[in-house]
């Protein structure tokens, strides 16, 4: 007796037709010998365990490489690109504090008045914690126009008082940007470079220490042996 063929015609992964001997039918039910449709729903059922046992080992390779991934590296990867940011903001600034000083021109001025600015809380923007006292400067510059500048800085207790002679420092195309040639006023210039380069370096050398500690293999150059 001859071997009989069966086959399943698939599409988008429903069987929609089978075969016995080449003889076509829509559904199993249409199957009139019942061994035949046994065996046609034996090789439905191989196929869509052979299909789950493939899904299945994808799913496994994919949680096995994450739980493999690097998030150590990651980490480190992170802290060095916030490190090098923050390296970046402080060269800027330096180069730009530079460039304004190199710009700046020195001129006699006066304070004329002392003015009140508020301080408000960090938590509250509407509630008043103190007053910072501020200077209004008056100046002629080199072109002999005269201005008169309320600065930025202030203090508490105020450090200048109306009719005290001062140096005014200004950028000629931008003679409102003026301060009052001091220390303090030089120092606030270089909070900024200053807060950010110290972040970056504490950043980077962290990186460095972790990379010595989680990585030492990769930080040790293979040694050659030479022989005479």
């Amino acid at each position: 007796m001859a071997k009989k063929k069966y086959s399943i015609n698939w599409e988008d992964d429903a069987a929609v037709s089978f075969e016995v001997n080449g003889v076509e039918y829509a559904s199993l039910d249409d199957i009139p010998d019942e061994k035949d449709r046994l065996k046609l729903e034996a090789m439905m059922e191989s196929t869509f365990d052979a299909e789950f046992d493939t899904e299945f080992t994808k799913m496994d390779k994919e949680l096995e490489q994450t739980k493999n991934f690097p998030m150590e590296k990651v980490i480190v990867g992170i802290f060095t690109g916030i490190g090098i940011l923050m390296l970046v903001i402080a060269g800027v600034a330096s180069v730009s504090n530079i460039r304004k000083i190199n710009r700046e021109e020195s001129v006699p001025g006066r304070v004329v008045e002392m003015v009140t600015r508020p301080e408000y809380a960090e938590d509250d923007s509407s509630r008043v914690i103190g007053e910072y006292y501020v200077p209004v400067v008056a100046f002629t510059d080199k072109n002999g126009e005269r201005h008169q500048v309320r600065l930025s800085e202030g203090s508490d207790p105020p450090m200048y008082e109306a009719g005290d002679d001062v140096t005014i420092l200004y950028e000629p195309e931008h003679p409102l940007d003026a301060r009052i040639k001091s220390a303090g006023s030089t120092a606030l210039m270089w909070i900024l470079p200053g807060i950010t380069g110290t972040l970056g370096i504490v950043f980077i050398g962290v990186v460095l220490a972790v990379q010595r500690l989680l990585f030492p293999a990769e930080d040790q150059a293979p040694s050659q042996n030479h022989s005479d």
